[in-house]
């Protein structure tokens, strides 16, 4: 499906807030660039995104900002 996607004209895939979707995209290593929001806050227990360590393959750090309160941009690209 992806792959289908991939094949067209059209920007990028982007997918927002959903761990599960995310996971599978990340095992079947079809993930090129991270964009994740830390918040410097403690909620519970929850769903996490990395189960078991960091995704696997090279990553790179493309771009940092840090935002009020504490927070912080993070963009990864995968190195290829």
């Amino acid at each position: 499906m992806v792959a289908d996607l991939r094949a067209t004209e059209g920007g990028d895939i982007l997918v927002l807030s959903s761990a599960s979707v995310i996971k599978a995209l990340l095992a079947a290593d079809e993930v090129d660039r991270l964009a994740l929001t830390v918040f410097p806050v403690f909620l519970g227990g929850g769903p996490r995104l990395f189960d078991d360590g960091l995704p696997a393959g090279r990553w790179t750090l493309a771009g940092q900002a840090a935002g009020e309160h504490g927070t912080l941009a993070l963009v990864y690209d995968r190195i290829r």
